[in-house]
């Protein structure tokens, strides 16, 4: 299959990689046992999972299929580290590798509960949200924006992540993980 140019890229693969990057570097940290080395292999990863995105699956769960990249970036980073003594074994990576993917599925299950539930809340809301946590707007720009002093719109923000937090909850019958 045909690698796919950085510019050509799908608005929803797009997404889909941006919301996945915490996960992401949280996953090749477990894998390398330490923080110094994996800002550039999360860079190695997105550059391939970028070169891939015509392969991607959207029908399939995202995290699971780039975790297979990150996995495999991970051990070309530990062989050209394999001098250090404090590189894990293979049987280590691959245990820690195995037990983030079973615990994937829940969290795709959770962001397809939470976006859902988003879809639900009155558009006023759903711009709120996507003004903060989608575009990263600070509290103090939305504030003034509204023409509304800070803490209440703090208070705002805090009744709708207790109320998408329920909506996800209840969509997911209490299967919410901590």
């Amino acid at each position: 299959m045909p690698e796919t140019e950085p510019d050509s890229l799908p608005a929803d693969f797009v997404a889909r990689l941006t919301a996945s990057q915490g996960a992401l570097y949280s996953f090749i940290v477990s894998l390398m046992g330490g923080l110094e080395q994996a800002n550039d292999v999360l860079q190695e990863t997105n550059l391939k999972l970028c070169r891939k995105a015509a392969q991607y699956d959207a029908e399939q769960p995202f995290l699971r299929w780039a975790y297979v990249f990150a996995r495999n970036e991970v051990m070309s980073w530990r062989t050209r580290q394999a001098r250090s003594r404090l590189v894990f074994d293979d049987e280590l990576v691959t245990k820690i590798a195995a037990i983030f993917e079973s615990v994937e599925g829940g969290a795709e299950r959770e962001l397809s509960a939470l976006e859902k539930c988003v879809e639900k809340l009155p558009e006023r809301q759903r711009a709120l949200v996507a003004s903060r946590y989608g575009r990263g707007e600070a509290l103090q720009e939305i504030a003034a924006r509204l023409d509304m002093p800070e803490n209440a719109v703090a208070a705002l923000f805090y009744r709708l992540r207790k109320a998408l937090a329920k909506c996800v909850e209840l969509s997911l019958g209490g299967e919410v993980s901590p």
